[in-house]
């Protein structure tokens, strides 16, 4: 239960408030460029985040704190939903119902059940999908702008599969929690002796055991300010290369920083390390087959019955299956080798011709297999084991480059976003 809990409110901030009292007024929390986030909004996070918080058993600041930082938020959610109406950006229904069915499923539930768990929450369903298509829109905005500015050179690749290659215990992953202490753009030498202060005082205070996830809730600008400054589990290379060289050789409790950055001050707690990188070992298979497509000259019981015929003469020795793939198949890549494929994982060949080639011994040929390309007679000629650690940690190396430069991009835009936005917060005090 309480696991499903904060899940659902991790992804819902806003979603339960279907038994609110209602009100008469609703006032203006802030004005953003043309539009407004209302005290209403604030409310709804406030009540759900201490619910969440006291789920997890995690500390919180005072409300008024509490309160900046969710208007602050919002402010920024705000923002971005604003750019998504001007450039048209959508979330369709087919998208919010597969992205709902999706969450469902993780919950290893039905969408009724999902239905119903969000009911005995005080969850109503239709603010539930609403909550949900907004973060996905602020998603697909805040994705779309960054990766634009990313860009990954050959050589940034190379250097990195092979810093992996070279590092000794490669792949442990840290459990990290993030506080952000922000600067403007182009700060004064007193606005940064002021931060910098403010985080020398935060990593002493975490030193003496004070609760980092309240410090982060009270004082970070990072995205997961409200969740306690929780990163999770991640590689050393996923994160900013800032980050990255400080925590070498960190250990477990430990609190780094702080980290001077372009968008402000770091600090980092370690929550916990594991693991490490084995030999990446991917078995290939050695097949053959004969293909034959459909048409209006051939239907596809006309040609599940030819290679029934074909394998047939194979099997007695009348026909080589190596002359019947020259003869008949209809694969140009590899009629003329006799139906030869080569070597290659499994998992290159389309889902329904792979699922019947993993189920064959070495020389057995397949009965008629249909997938998107016509009708297969397939047969296994060999398996073997092979290494692929140094293109694995290629590939590895790019979706590490690419998560690393995106995370430090997407601070930095929306920094640049909130900086050119209008944005005046209305006191309500006493109101």
């Amino acid at each position: 239960m309480k696991n499903w809990r904060t899940f659902i409110l991790g992804l819902a901030l806003c979603a339960q408030c279907a038994l609110a009292a209602p009100q008469v007024v609703d006032k203006v929390a802030a004005v953003v460029d043309n539009g407004v986030v209302l005290e209403s909004d604030v409310n709804s996070m406030l009540t759900t985040v201490k619910r969440g918080a006291q789920e997890a058993n995690q500390q919180l600041p005072d409300d008024a704190t509490l309160r900046r930082q969710i208007l602050d938020r919002l402010i920024m959610d705000n923002i971005i939903l604003q750019l998504a109406q001007r450039a048209n950006i959508t979330i369709s229904d087919e998208q919010l119902d597969q992205a709902i069915g999706n969450i469902a499923a993780q919950n290893h539930m039905t969408l009724d059940q999902l239905r119903s768990r969000l009911a005995y929450d005080g969850m109503d369903y239709n603010t539930y999908r609403a909550q949900i298509r907004k973060e996905m829109l602020i998603a697909e905005v805040r994705n779309g702008e960054v990766r634009r500015r990313v860009t990954i050179l050959p050589q940034e690749v190379e250097s990195l599969a092979q810093q992996i290659a070279a590092q000794t215990g490669n792949g442990a992953e840290f459990n990290l929690s993030h506080i952000l202490i922000p600067l403007p753009e182009n700060p004064s030498q007193d606005q940064v002796d002021k931060a910098e202060a403010l985080a020398n005082s935060l990593v002493e205070q975490s030193k003496s055991r004070a609760d980092f996830g309240k410090l982060a809730i009270t004082y970070s600008d990072d995205p997961q300010a409200l969740k306690g400054g929780q990163m999770g589990w991640g590689k050393l290379e996923e994160l900013p290369s800032l980050f990255a060289a400080r925590l070498q050789g960190a250990q477990k409790g430990s609190i780094v920083g702080p980290i001077r950055s372009g968008v402000g001050f770091h600090i980092l707690k370690v929550n916990d390390i594991r693991g490490g990188d084995q030999k990446v070992a991917v078995t290939e298979v050695h097949a053959r087959h004969i293909l034959l497509r459909t048409s209006v000259v051939m239907t596809d019981q006309q040609a599940r019955a030819k290679l029934e015929d074909i394998a047939a003469q194979i099997k007695s020795g009348r026909l080589s299956f190596i002359a019947a793939a020259k003869q008949l198949s209809e694969d140009p890549g590899s009629a003329n080798q006799g139906g030869d494929l080569g070597w290659s994982s499994a998992d290159a060949f389309d889902p329904a011709f792979r699922d019947a080639l993993m189920h064959l011994k070495k020389g057995e040929i397949s009965t008629p297999v249909h997938s998107s390309f016509g009708w297969h007679l397939i047969q296994l000629i060999d398996t073997r084991q092979v290494d692929r650690t140094d293109a694995a940690q290629k590939d590895r190396a790019y979706r590490l480059l690419f998560n690393r430069k995106f995370a430090e991009e997407a601070q930095t835009w929306m920094q640049e976003q909130r900086a050119s936005a209008y944005v005046k917060i209305i006191d309500n005090n006493g109101q």
